[in-house]
């Protein structure tokens, strides 16, 4: 389940101010934090209009443990690639566990030391993408297998090869 919110961007006196339009499925202790974590740095990088910002829950041994957030809009994304962060709970709030630029990223059924492991895919082209499968070491998400996918008109072409260090 995904839930929509819309963040709003004003520029006053040289001071960049966020506001939320629509809080709908996001916990406040996070929107603080996504709040952050999603402004643009450069007033040239301001959006020409709201992004929007969808949730994914992340849930291990039936309870929520962390959120996947995808944040659309001007300054966030690269073609369909978009910035994905993951937040992880941590004590009576939330911590930045990842922060990718991807077309989706998503909780996977694979649980590896009580976490389940993720899936981002960034897409390069209608018929070419780059996927990333990331696993729980104890302390963080790292890459632990990645691919090139190429669809073809009966089966996709699957080429393993080593991962990139993350962004952050």
């Amino acid at each position: 389940m995904k839930s929509i919110i819309t963040l709003v961007f004003v520029l006053l006196s040289g001071v960049l101010a966020i506001c939320a339009a629509q809080q709908e499925g996001l916990p406040s202790d996070l929107r603080e934090v996504v709040l952050h974590d999603a402004a643009c740095t450069k007033v040239a990088d301001m959006p020409e209009k709201d992004p929007t910002v969808a949730t994914v829950p992340i849930r291990a041994a039936g309870r929520d443990v962390g959120t996947i957030v995808e944040v659309q809009g001007a300054c966030h994304c690269q073609n369909t690639n978009c910035d994905a962060l993951v937040y992880l709970r941590s004590g009576e709030g939330y911590r930045l566990a990842l922060h990718e630029k991807y077309a989706s990223l998503h909780p996977m059924k694979i649980v590896k030391q009580g976490m389940p492991s993720l899936t981002g895919q960034f897409e390069i082209s209608s018929l070419k993408m780059e996927t990333t499968i990331y696993d729980w070491n104890g302390k963080a998400y790292k890459p632990s297998m990645c691919a090139t996918v190429i669809k073809t008109k009966k089966v996709p072409s699957i080429t393993q090869h080593p991962c990139k260090a993350p962004l952050q």
